[in-house]
């Protein structure tokens, strides 16, 4: 992904630290540039609670991989998911007093042949 979303704006979007899913208890880090790989070389995991539905954030931005998921509940079951691959772009766009949270991916023109006619 580039430009990768920032990891500051993501922070303050989930209001929290994510979760490292590759490490062996998943607890929160203590800081972002602790014993794990910097940003953006680590697969982080941010989650949030609003209205009585369940944000989580799956995100992969060196393998341009994302995942977004809703619940009802913590921990029930999924209403969206979306496994989105060949994300090139992202990040958090703040606008009338709302933010929204975006992935981009390649134009038509950028897209790789099929080679197939």
């Amino acid at each position: 992904m580039e430009p990768i979303p920032s990891y500051d704006d993501l922070v303050w979007l989930f209001e929290g630290e994510p979760t490292y899913p590759d490490a062996a208890d998943e607890r929160p880090a203590d800081s972002r540039h602790g014993w794990r790989s910097p940003w953006p070389y680590m697969s982080v995991t941010f989650r949030a609670v609003r209205a009585g539905y369940e944000i989580e954030l799956d995100i992969e931005p060196a393998y341009e991989q994302v995942r977004l998921r809703l619940r009802a509940a913590a921990g029930g079951p999924d209403l969206v998911r979306l496994d989105l691959t060949g994300v090139c772009t992202g990040g958090l766009d703040r606008a009338h007093g709302h933010e929204l949270l975006r992935v981009d991916f390649p134009t038509m023109h950028r897209l790789p042949r099929c080679g197939c006619g």
